[in-house]
């Protein structure tokens, strides 16, 4: 009863198709995989772009975090905040040009700062002791609160992340 049966002489074993080849056949595809290269490589060399472009705005803020380090130091804390305005300048001439605000100074100084971002904040706001910590003496600067300093770090953060300069 071990025995096994001869198959019969109609079957066949199943052929399988050749497997799909995923290669497109049409040029519509080579047209859209094409289209699709250029749209990758465009959006990629607007990402480098954008990101050169506000490398300024990286150093700015790295700098501004060594500020707010040295300010914990009570002994090194006027010659930091006396680097706050420096550093709000050289921002401003990373991105506009030298002859329009290298010579801005008080008033129009921070109208144009206010002019720069959306916020404002400068000419009415905290930002109005920028040109006071350009040349401050330690005893004035001792005098200054510490929530005053606190906003004036926090609105210069935002203006360097968010100012926009129109030339």
């Amino acid at each position: 009863m071990n025995e096994t049966a001869p198959a019969p002489p109609s079957l066949h074993d199943i052929v399988l198709p050749e497997p799909v080849s995923w290669m497109p056949e049409t040029i519509g595809w080579w047209v859209l995989l094409a289209v699709l290269l250029v749209a990758l490589l465009w959006v990629s060399w607007a990402a480098i772009r954008r990101r050169r472009a506000n490398r300024y705005r990286r150093l700015a803020l790295a700098r501004l975090e060594e500020i707010e380090q040295t300010l914990a130091d009570p002994a090194s804390r006027a010659g930091a905040l006396g680097e706050l305005p420096v550093l709000v300048k050289q921002t401003v001439l990373a991105c506009a040009p030298r002859s329009k605000v290298a010579q801005l100074s008080g008033e129009r100084w921070l109208r144009f700062l206010d002019e720069s971002f959306a916020a404002g904040g400068f000419v009415n706001g905290h930002g109005r002791l920028l040109p006071t910590l350009a040349y401050a003496t330690p005893s004035t600067i001792d005098a200054l609160g510490e929530d005053d300093l606190r906003a004036l770090l926090g609105l210069v953060r935002q203006w360097i992340r968010r100012h926009r300069v129109r030339v």
